[in-house]
């Protein structure tokens, strides 16, 4: 069987990302290649955004694959207020919480603690009933947060806020990484467990 001429072979390969790719115009034009771009450059980011959500490595592969496939399908609603990286792990998140909140409801709830906080409490919301719930929500746990003892504290002041390393807490904190992973987990149970008692989960 003959080899097809070299042009048909060049044709047939994809053509390669460049810094430019991909760009809105291309995404919502549905291009596949500027799509392809998107996956290569976000893939690998995104996997391991959602590993520390859901701590699964098989789930966090479907819902990365679930993110572009959504992405995809709402492409023509993104506004370009974000940068496309940004939208995408937002949809991510929100797979991610979704997977938590039917699997896992205490690790939902962790989750959703840790992202309370690392949101300005006086960020301004709508006034949708959904809105107003994530504002008391947020209320209660930087109240709780404050309530919190010293060594607690600062231990979620270094990990969930300032977004240190296990390592780097460590050092700042001047104890080892096994005592900040403990202390860590005791005081987000306390966050969690404050947030269930005023938001009766």
């Amino acid at each position: 069987m003959p080899l097809p001429p070299a042009q048909s072979v060049l044709m047939e390969m994809p053509q390669p990302c460049t810094a430019n790719d991909p760009t809105v115009e291309a995404l919502k034009a549905g291009s596949e290649h500027a799509f392809r771009c998107l996956f290569e450059q976000e893939r690998e980011r995104l996997r391991r955004f959602v590993i520390k959500l859901v701590e699964d490595a098989d789930e966090a592969e479907n819902i990365v694959q679930e993110t572009f496939a959504e992405a995809y399908r709402q492409i023509e609603d993104f506004r370009g207020e974000a940068a496309v990286s940004t939208w995408l792990f937002s949809i991510a998140k929100h797979l991610s919480y979704g997977h938590l909140r039917t699997s896992d409801r205490h690790n939902y709830l962790e989750h959703e603690t840790i992202e309370f906080l690392q949101v300005n409490q006086d960020e301004t919301t709508g006034g949708t009933r959904a809105e107003v719930e994530r504002s008391e929500r947020k209320e209660i746990v930087h109240d709780a947060l404050q309530e919190l003892p010293d060594h607690y504290r600062r231990v979620v002041q270094l990990r969930d806020l300032q977004e240190k390393s296990t390592a780097e807490a460590a050092e700042q904190l001047d104890l080892t990484e096994v005592n900040v992973r403990v202390r860590l987990h005791r005081a987000r149970k306390s966050l969690r467990e404050h947030l269930c008692e005023r938001m009766e989960c």
